[in-house]
């Protein structure tokens, strides 16, 4: 399970969507729809968050390809008075949209709650900053401009490597959440990255970290679409937000808060929950799985298999990935010998071999048969093996349960 914190809201895998309103207060903006004014800020987050937003995100430096430099001095000049006057009359969790730590640090002792950093920890004090503070920080994807990752494999390693620095540095590791980057960030950044990595977000569970999605009105959908006008992508913005929450986006940063409700609460509901079965002390959580094996009959058929075989490759075609928590290290062995005993296999903590008294986490790899077999086998050992078994099997079954819904 993913969860975690952004400011006082809960986000995760075990809460709704939230929504994070965007306002701009940088006139370079590339959508003019949602500049505020030095007086207009309060008006605009009071809306947003009658509308159904849960926080908001200010931005004082636009970061749209040919924007023009701004100073330190002018984003403080822009950000500060509307960051006081909407900290003053509202009571709502507010993100500072900044790449500079004096800029956050200051933020963040008036009352900011979060920094929302799209330059992936560029300024080396970005980190530390947010840490004195306790507060929550999202990093994007970005090596050495914003955003210039192409491949979700380079993001996804980099963001590994942020999150691992932002904790070294001193932020709860429950208040990081990650943005893979997507948009026109650098030119060499076509429609077809951006739609690559939109197709893979379910990848970045893998980070065990809340997702940010920030798509809205993004260039790649008015290239795509052939509407160069940011006001036209209302409608393929919600379908590109619909794919990133089905997909396991957990926070949406938009401009469009009304709009975006129905289209989020109905992608919500169909990703549903994890497959995951636990008690008081094991989990089972099923991390990934290719192929549900009748699926393969019809091909099968096609193929004129004779049927007699059916069953067993239907079997042999379905793998799955299982993060089994809380077990011993006497455990962790035994699941890894089963395991290899049928062909599949386990990673267990190079630790387990020490006796380590710790509960441990093992990630089960292999086929349905497999995994069928470690259950069966499992079931009918002494100690903790055969409750392991039942969580094993329950979380398998979890895979297509409609309780992931309700």
């Amino acid at each position: 399970m993913i969860e975690g914190i952004l400011g006082r809201i809960l986000v995760g895998d075990s809460q709704s969507v939230r929504l994070m309103g965007v306002i701009n207060l940088s006139c370079e903006s590339f959508y003019q729809g949602s500049v505020a004014g030095p007086h207009e800020a309060l008006s605009l987050a009071a809306a947003m968050l009658e509308q159904g937003a849960d926080m908001v995100d200010l931005g004082a430096v636009s970061t749209a390809p040919g924007s023009p430099p701004i100073s330190e001095a002018v984003e403080r000049e822009r950000l500060f008075p509307a960051l006081k006057d909407i900290l003053d009359n509202l009571d709502t969790t507010i993100s500072i949209d900044t790449q500079r730590s004096g800029i956050a640090a200051d933020a963040l002792s008036l009352g900011a709650a979060c920094i929302n950093d799209v330059s992936g920890l560029s300024d080396p004090r970005m980190a530390a900053s947010v840490a004195e503070y306790d507060a929550s920080l999202i990093i994007m994807a970005s090596r050495q401009r914003a955003g210039d990752l192409l491949y979700l494999s380079q993001i996804i390693a980099l963001l590994g490597e942020r999150v691992r620095a932002a904790e070294k540095a001193g932020v709860c590791p429950a208040k990081i959440s990650v943005d893979p980057g997507i948009g026109k960030w650098i030119p060499e950044k076509t429609p077809a990255y951006d739609l690559a990595i939109l197709d893979g977000m379910r990848r970045l569970r893998a980070l065990e970290r809340p997702v940010v999605a920030a798509l809205s009105r993004k260039s790649f959908i008015g290239e795509r679409l052939q509407k160069p006008d940011p006001f036209q992508r209302l409608a393929g913005t919600l379908a590109a937000t619909a794919i990133a929450v089905y997909l396991g986006a957990h926070i949406v940063r938009t401009h469009d808060i009304a709009a975006s409700l129905d289209t989020i609460a109905m992608a919500r509901a169909i990703r549903g929950r994890p497959a995951l079965s636990a008690d008081e002390e094991m989990e089972v959580e099923v991390l990934g799985y290719l192929g549900q094996g009748e699926d393969l009959a019809e091909n099968l058929q096609r193929t004129e298999v004779d049927e007699r075989g059916f069953a067993k490759l239907c079997k042999k075609s379905s793998f799955r990935i299982l993060a089994v928590r809380g077990v011993s290290s006497m455990e962790a062995i035994i699941i890894k010998q089963e395991m290899l005993a049928r062909g599949g296999d386990a990673a267990i903590p190079k630790l387990a071999l020490r006796c380590d008294p710790r509960p441990e986490e093992v990630l089960i790899f292999g086929t349905s048969q497999q995994i069928a077999g470690l259950v069966k086998n499992l079931s009918g050992q002494p100690f903790r093996l055969s409750r392991l078994a039942a969580r094993l099997e329950e979380a398998i079954k979890m895979i297509e349960s409609p309780e992931r819904y309700r």
